[in-house]
């Protein structure tokens, strides 16, 4: 992919770190988001912490070897244990800890599913959350079916599909009857009608409301067959790669063994759909003022509410506010 941006780097808001469910108690792993090496785990009593992954001491990767002790991770090479402050809190071989002895902690939310991760491009604390999903958890619903692809693309492509109502037939055979778009502060909205043919035969005659909280996650309402929930959410690795993770809950039916077939192949029919995507944004030119005509929606404005999380919060709810003026 070609590409070119105002302003290099990443944009500011909640990124998801993994799925609940891919993280154990007493489990460490590496990790590598907006271009840095990091450590995630969770205590023994169950809490995430993602700190930067080199020990301060020597170097060594937290995350390649390093074990879980309570709510510490412990370096593989000399034994450090960092706390989930990322404060050095023992050494053992050492009666006095060094003040530089720490690493950087970033912030973390659990929930919904999902470990969140807080990255700003000016280290500012949250300016707003994620919201609270009541079918996660609630009775007559699904846990998550979820898969995950590394892609080579900016995160902007995947998130001009909430407004690229042209894409959708030639790309997916998906037919629209109706579109409609809606930014409000931090949130990017599509409200859609029409008929979808999963890649596995039949139709469904659907109608959604799908919702960008922040750049990176965004959550469907669907109504069709049956109800569910999905969610489609990307994490940057590097400035040319992402994970793309994806998911769906939906209701329950008396059947257990076909409710969680369906499930799965909704999970199947979102990764065949992102490979006919995948397939556009790895080789694409970046048009960074396209030649657009009638019906091809309001890109621009979607361009422009996605930029505002490249400035500082202050300034993102300037804009904001001009715009409601």
């Amino acid at each position: 992919m070609s590409s070119s941006l105002k302003t290099p780097g990443f944009a500011s808001g909640w990124f998801v770190a993994c799925f609940s469910d891919q993280l154990a108690p007493g489990e460490a792993r590496p990790v590598r988001f907006f271009g840095q090496d990091l450590v995630l785990f969770r205590s023994e009593s169950g809490e995430p912490v993602m700190l930067d992954a080199h020990c301060p001491h020597m170097g060594a990767h937290l995350g390649h070897g390093g074990k879980v002790r309570g709510d510490r991770v412990v370096c593989p090479f000399h034994a450090w244990e960092f706390g989930p402050t990322g404060d050095c809190v023992e050494i053992p071989y050492a009666d006095k800890i060094p003040k530089k002895a720490k690493v950087a902690c970033w912030p973390l939310v659990e929930k919904n599913g999902f470990v969140f991760v807080w990255y700003d491009r000016a280290k500012d604390p949250p300016s707003w959350q994620i919201p609270d999903m009541p079918e996660f958890g609630a009775p007559g619903w699904t846990a998550w079916s979820h898969g995950e692809l590394e892609v080579k693309t900016h995160p902007r492509e995947i998130v001009e599909n909430v407004v690229d109502v042209g894409h959708f037939m030639p790309v997916h055979g998906t037919d629209v009857s109706t579109i409609e778009n809606v930014f409000d502060a931090h949130k990017a909205t599509q409200i859609n009608s029409g008929t979808a043919y999963p890649i596995g035969g039949g139709h469904d005659h659907y109608s959604l409301e799908a919702t960008y909280h922040g750049p990176a996650w965004q959550l469907t309402d669907w109504k069709g067959f049956l109800q569910a929930r999905l969610v489609n959410c990307h994490t940057p690795i590097d400035e040319d790669r992402l994970l793309l993770r994806f998911g769906v809950l939906i209701q329950e039916t008396d059947d257990v063994a076909k409710t969680e077939l369906i499930a799965q192949k909704y999970v199947e029919n979102m990764r065949e759909g992102f490979f006919q995507d995948i397939a556009i944004w790895e080789n694409l030119s970046f048009r960074e003022r396209p030649i657009l005509c009638a019906g091809d929606g309001p890109l621009m404005k979607l361009r422009q509410w996605y930029q505002e999380f490249y400035q500082p919060d202050s300034e993102r709810v300037a804009a904001l506010e001009a715009r409601r003026a």
